[in-house]
């Protein structure tokens, strides 16, 4: 088994390699920047391991500072520890899988994810409109086959997935969806949008762990009606699915899972492109931006979020906002601190002002002048301004609406990562602490690691009382 902390210190390794083969070059991080097509800052966080970019990074590297390949080996021996961690991970929850909901099974004759013996069944959907009724028997293995792992690894988070099967092991009768007429259509199209303001505030205050499951479900529905309906019904149908398969792909994300948030999000690119929904597609465009954020490097950042808002005129003015903050996010990991907080502020005029955390007012809607405060503290500590960071944090984070607790426990933590840098240990490992029950209690897998990942630096000063007590809970974490 890979310990996590395997991986951190891989990372940290790799970047004292790298700024010891600049050193041996002579050169200064601002001189090899240009050199890579890296910004200056991009090159700080790799070289202590807050950063790992992407393979063409460490080719550049590698051949700018004649390392002889010795930079790609040791990147790809980083990338060979984390594939054999994310081996362990999924080994672990395939036995916790076995323990909860007994062994799994599937035909012969079918290829794809296995499917627990209580979700084997079939989805039965009558239409009958203008008097004519069709009746279309849907294999629940071909409707989840995609899904069915993640709908599994929802209820490894605690999820109850019931829609009136018996989870606790007995398989229940067929699953019956029957529309009677296209009222009822519209009827269930209203309740799936009502649906989805639901679960997006149940994510804002509960997190992923609550939150998931119920979105994958209403996906179920939707891939059923969007079998057989035809014409605008058809499309409305396939909006809806594009909204609610962007929702799975970040909620995946926030549960630590890349892989399904990256299948999630072509899925959610593919239904709003067939939709013509502009606005959803430039969504995802700009999710792909942050996903891009975590390995991607700033150039990946910039490019999509400026793809995100090329026809901003047809956007929702939040949607505008939270793509300007993103953007803002990739000019700070270049170093530019003048484009990023240009755009920051610009980001100011179409901030959204939510407090109810259900997205009524068009994706985007979280970014409030709190969010757009917070986030230029985040900028100001991406390009090496701790103190700038620490006194922003502290200003906007009390004003931060109460229905976004997931998002302030991931605020504390980057501002415990400026009490760090800024040398105030205690005060980060208490800010970091008070985080950590938030997270844990979300099923937030992305801001648990970010609080562990303080550890080493943490570990030195264990003497103070806040600090003992927060590696305390990590260490209880790892038992």
């Amino acid at each position: 088994m890979i310990d996590p902390e395997a991986i951190t210190e891989a990372k940290r390794s790799l970047g004292r390699q790298l700024a010891a083969c600049r050193d041996a070059a002579g050169l200064k991080q601002q001189e090899l920047a240009p050199k890579i097509h890296y910004g200056r800052s991009t090159i700080a966080n790799v070289e202590v391991g807050r950063q790992t970019c992407s393979r063409t990074f460490w080719e550049r590297c590698d051949q700018a500072l004649g390392a002889d390949g010795a930079l790609l080996r040791a990147y790809e021996e980083l990338k060979g520890l984390v594939r054999e961690q994310q081996a362990d991970v999924a080994r672990r929850m395939e036995e916790e899988r076995v323990a909860k909901f007994g062994q799994l099974t599937a035909p012969a004759t079918l290829a794809g994810p296995l499917v627990p013996r209580h979700l084997v069944g079939t989805v039965m959907l009558r239409v009958q409109v203008e008097g004519r009724e069709v009746i279309v028997s849907l294999d629940r293995r071909a409707l989840l086959q995609a899904g069915v792992g993640t709908l599994l690894e929802a209820f490894a988070l605690g999820q109850q997935f019931d829609t009136g099967r018996h989870i606790a092991g007995q398989p229940g009768p067929p699953d019956r969806m029957t529309v009677t007429s296209p009222a009822h259509v519209d009827e269930i199209l209203a309740h799936l949008r009502e649906q989805w303001h639901a679960l997006v505030k149940t994510d804002n205050l509960l997190g992923p762990r609550f939150a998931l499951a119920g979105v994958l479900n209403q996906i179920t529905v939707v891939e059923a009606l969007g079998s057989v309906l035809r014409d605008e019904q058809r499309l409305e149908v396939v909006r809806l699915g594009g909204q609610y398969a962007e929702s799975a792909a970040w909620l995946y994300e926030d549960a630590g899972n890349m892989a399904q948030a990256r299948y999630w999000t072509s899925r959610a690119m593919e239904w709003a492109y067939e939709a013509g929904d502009e606005r959803l597609l430039a969504w995802t465009i700009f999710r792909r931006s942050q996903q891009a954020a975590a390995t991607e490097g700033a150039a990946q950042v910039i490019g999509f979020a400026r793809a995100a808002r090329r026809n901003e005129e047809q956007l929702a003015r939040p949607t505008r906002a939270a793509i300007r903050v993103q953007e803002a996010y990739g000019h700070a990991l270049d170093g530019d601190e003048r484009d990023s907080q240009r755009l920051l502020d610009e980001a100011h005029t179409w901030a959204a002002s939510d407090t109810v955390g259900d997205a009524r007012g068009g994706h985007g809607s979280y970014c409030t002048p709190g969010h757009i405060e917070i986030q230029r503290a985040s900028c100001w500590l991406t390009t090496g301004k701790p103190k700038k960071a620490i006194q922003l944090y502290e200003q906007t984070l009390p004003a931060l609406p109460a229905v976004y607790q997931r998002n302030r426990a991931a605020a504390q933590v980057r501002l415990a990562v400026a009490y760090v840098a800024d040398g105030q240990p205690e005060q980060a490992a208490s800010t970091a602490r008070a985080a950590l029950p938030v997270a844990r209690s979300a099923g937030s897998t992305r801001i648990v690691a970010e609080i562990k990942s303080l550890r080493t630096e943490l570990a030195p000063h264990r003497s103070l009382g806040a600090v003992a007590a927060l590696l305390d809970d990590l260490d209880h974490d790892a038992n």
